[in-house]
């Protein structure tokens, strides 16, 4: 058994899984939240590693793979969870449909990042249109998918269900540009409500 492999298999698994739980659950940061990808990329890496390692160099001790069996299940078992149960919160589906209009500039939405006001359970369908003369994104953290890169003079329209009532954030997902400003809150509220950015 290659030890030197087998501790950083061991190594990879757990970061990998941690990962997995800070970035989807945990609710910590958005930085958590985008690391989930690359979490997942060493949980595998990890899992890849461990059979290379416990039969290199010769047969292991069969009372050493009843552990790494263990940690092999947990690992896939993390992975399926990670895919099956993404981390979004959602409330009863009320078939109210709200469709929201931002555009996106150098570095606002709207000029302003107005407040984005929902009911909870509504589909909520926001439009993004990229007025600047750079690439953008949208995402609410927590409720969306990212929009995916948006360039100058297209726009694009992301769907989801507005989960439990709370306040979230939106903000551009690309690198740098929410810290310049461009973020703002959206809230999910109880009850008959309509759409408004205030």
């Amino acid at each position: 058994m290659d030890r030197g492999l087998y501790l950083a298999s061991i190594l990879f698994i757990f970061l990998g899984m941690m990962g997995v739980w800070l970035g989807l659950y945990a609710e910590i940061s958005e930085t958590f939240y985008e690391m989930t990808g690359i979490a997942l990329v060493v949980l595998v890496l990890g899992i890849a590693m461990l059979p290379i390692a416990l039969f290199r160099g010769g047969k292991p001790p069969v009372e050493s793979l009843i552990p790494v069996f263990t940690l092999f299940v947990i690992g896939f078992f993390t992975i399926g969870w990670a895919y099956i149960f993404p981390a979004q919160e959602t409330g009863p589906i009320t078939g109210v449909v709200e469709k929201i209009h931002l555009l996106a500039g150098e570095y606002w939405f709207n000029e302003t990042n107005p407040d984005i006001v929902v009911t909870e359970g509504s589909l909520v369908e926001v439009t993004i249109e990229n007025v600047g003369i750079v690439i953008h994104s949208f995402q609410v953290f927590g409720l969306s998918e990212d929009s995916g890169m948006i360039s100058p003079g297209e726009s694009t329209t992301v769907e989801f269900i507005a989960g439990q009532a709370g306040s979230y954030d939106y903000l551009c997902t690309v690198p740098g540009h929410a810290e310049l400003g461009m973020k703002g809150k959206f809230i999910v509220q109880q009850g008959n409500q309509t759409a408004t950015t205030e």
